[in-house]
């Protein structure tokens, strides 16, 4: 596994969306280097990291446990931060339950599956049969697909707006990125489990996002003992890369309600 790493301090884990990579947190990294020790790992398929065997089905365990074997060798995290495919990467590697976390910040995690367990099995299926299309198509071969997951997550006429080497990149991405989107898809989850997430939990939205994703937090914040919910009024799902300082100081803010779990740091919010 390839990773970003840089600052010192207590450990803060960030983990990027689909498609992407650790360099995607590089605004937020910066405004946390100073007082952590950044680590922005390439998930499977991205950067130097190792895809994962194209006949394995598509699973968000396979990513978090590679992430647990790279924190075994670095130290235990005083938080870990996930953005969108991301942050259902950080929710599974909490609920594994196998590791130590300090802290949980959420940012849009794309955890659809979890309208099964808040009885809006409609929005699930209407979601899912948008993300079904999707990958169909690129199956298919049709390199223009992409364009229905950008603008369902950022809104309508996004991908448009993109600059010409971000449509490039997201364009190759595709195949990798639907890989994702199944096993963003694969989980389900419980009252129960989330009730174990007993660290403190942050789960942050933008209020231009779709509604869907407000349901997903909610769902999470309502469970999960010690958690809270922020809106970012002017963001949208891009609000890592719009709203770098906000985030950082979300992560920041989460941090420093729960000690370090490897050297029982408590940080002085400013």
């Amino acid at each position: 596994m390839s990773y970003e790493d840089y600052g010192s301090g207590p450990i803060a884990l960030l983990i990027h969306g689909s498609p992407g990579n650790g360099k995607a947190w590089a605004r937020v990294g910066e405004r946390l280097s100073q007082r952590y020790r950044v680590i922005a790992p390439d998930l499977p398929g991205y950067g130097e990291t190792t895809p994962l065997p194209l006949h394995a089905e598509p699973d968000t365990a396979d990513a978090a446990g590679l992430l647990e074997g790279l924190l075994s060798t670095l130290g235990a995290p005083a938080v870990v931060a996930g953005h969108s495919y991301g942050g259902v990467v950080a929710l599974t590697l909490a609920l594994r339950g196998r590791l130590v976390i300090g802290a949980l910040a959420l940012f849009e995690p794309v955890a659809v599956p979890i309208l099964l367990m808040t009885g809006e099995a409609e929005a699930f299926h209407a979601a899912k049969a948008i993300f079904d299309d999707y990958i169909a198509r690129v199956e298919a071969g049709e390199a223009g697909a992409v364009q229905t997951m950008v603008d369902f997550w950022f809104g309508p006429g996004a991908f448009a707006r993109m600059p010409e080497p971000l449509v490039a990149y997201m364009t190759r991405a595709r195949v990798t990125n639907t890989r994702d989107i199944r096993g963003a898809f694969r989980p389900r989850y419980s009252p129960e489990a989330l009730r174990r997430l007993t660290m403190p939990l942050v789960t942050v939205v933008g209020g231009r996002s779709p509604e869907i994703t407000g349901k997903i937090a909610r769902a999470i914040v309502s469970h999960a003992p010690r958690a809270s919910l922020v809106t970012l009024g002017s963001a949208t799902h891009a609000l890592t890369t719009t709203h770098a300082e906000a985030v950082a100081q979300a992560i920041d803010g989460i941090a420093g309600q729960g000690a370090d779990p490897a050297t029982g740091w408590d940080p002085v919010i400013p």
